[in-house]
């Protein structure tokens, strides 16, 4: 039987495209990659820096937390209203009372004045200055939007 010249054309095509010429001796097969085990490079640990409190230390007062700009309640712990003041200390004139669970908005602060944190607030139509708390409790607390 010949050989078909079509076929053979077929096998030879089929062949060079694998890289396999008729007639040459066969090629080697390459080797496997083995892959280089990579070693870790050690990173050293770094600590961010905290940012400095966004508020001053006042002697003889808990530490912060209402917020410039933001919304404070009278807490309803305490019974008693708080005083909204004149000026910052306990020797400044009383505007008003403020009872408990009476929101308020934040106008600036802390201002350090005798053992108390100091912000003055707005109140209504009123502003003035209102303490914080002493280290025995707090008498207002921020009361953010949620």
């Amino acid at each position: 039987m010949k050989p078909r010249p079509f076929l053979l054309g077929c096998l030879i095509l089929l062949l060079s495209a694998c890289g396999l010429r008729p007639g040459a001796p066969p090629t080697s097969t390459p080797e496997p990659i083995t892959p280089t085990p990579l070693t870790p490079t050690p990173t050293p640990m770094t600590f961010p820096t905290l940012p400095p409190s966004p508020t001053p230390f006042c002697p003889g007062a808990p530490r912060q937390r209402l917020i410039v700009q933001e919304r404070g309640r009278v807490l309803l712990d305490d019974p008693r209203p708080i005083n909204l003041r004149l000026q910052p200390g306990t020797d400044a004139a009383i505007l008003i009372r403020i009872a408990p669970g009476e929101a308020f908005y934040v106008l600036e602060g802390p201002v350090c004045n005798g053992d108390f944190a100091w912000y003055r607030i707005r109140y209504g139509t009123r502003e003035g200055w209102i303490a914080e708390g002493d280290l025995t409790s707090y008498y207002v607390e921020p009361y953010l939007p949620g």
